[in-house]
């Protein structure tokens, strides 16, 4: 598969081995955080921001399921469709700030098949993030206004059309080098995430190597969850 084989076996190969580390004991739970099961944001928030003690420790990578149900996108050489996305997203947890965590998205793919019920014929769409573009960390933070919290995850994407019969890449487009896509979660209850909704803030134009509009993500709504397996084959 041109240019996506080697960074899926990479991404999955992180996945793995992180989701190990969370599986043995890596994210320690605190006192005040139940042994089998996330950390309540909600009711824990005043010692998060106390002083952090209560947070995954900087630097483990939280692996984190996807499925974006219903995904309206539209490709100039396949037309308008409407997919559902599977795979994953790894989490970082870099440092905290006054008013939360700053998070550093380490991997992220999903995929969709545009005919599931033929195998061997036509195409796959994988949304991957993309490294050629600077982003600013993302965030889980207090929201404005509503005493709640917040998570904003900020992502350069590449999206690659896949014939499926012989794994080779069909076109590979990118979003604007000079923007980012926006995902957010609101009334966000636990970290690790639990049937969290992300919604993409603004549809996101895709353009070809040379600069050419090929195409729009007019949409992405997506339920994350913390994973202790690979989220993503």
């Amino acid at each position: 598969m041109t240019g996506s084989g080697s960074d899926r076996r990479g991404f999955m190969k992180g996945a793995a081995a992180t989701a190990a580390a969370v599986g043995a004991g890596a994210l320690a739970a605190s006192p005040a955080q139940a042994a089998d099961g996330p950390l309540d944001l909600g009711t824990l928030l005043g010692d998060v921001l106390a002083g952090g003690a209560l947070l995954p420790p900087i630097g483990v990578d939280i692996p984190c399921s996807c499925y974006g149900a219903n995904v309206p996108l539209k490709l100039n050489i396949l037309g308008a469709l409407t997919l559902d996305f599977k795979g994953g997203i790894n989490v970082c947890v870099r440092t905290s700030k006054a008013d939360g965590l700053v998070l550093e998205i380490q991997g992220h793919r999903v995929e969709a098949d545009t005919s599931p019920s033929t195998p061997n014929s036509g195409t796959l769409i994988a949304i991957t993030m993309s490294n050629a573009t600077i982003t600013p960390l993302s965030v889980l933070q207090a929201a404005a206004g509503s005493g709640g919290l917040e998570m904003l995850v900020y992502l350069s994407l590449t999206i690659e059309v896949i014939d499926k019969a012989t794994g080779e890449s069909i076109l590979i487009l990118s979003t604007d080098p000079t923007k980012y896509a926006t995902l957010k979660a609101t009334d966000v209850k636990s970290f690790p995430p639990v049937n969290q909704k992300y919604t993409l803030q603004e549809p996101m134009q895709l353009f070809d190597k040379d600069g050419v509009l090929q195409g729009e993500l007019q949409g992405f709504d997506v339920l994350v969850n913390h994973s202790s397996v690979p989220a993503a084959a």
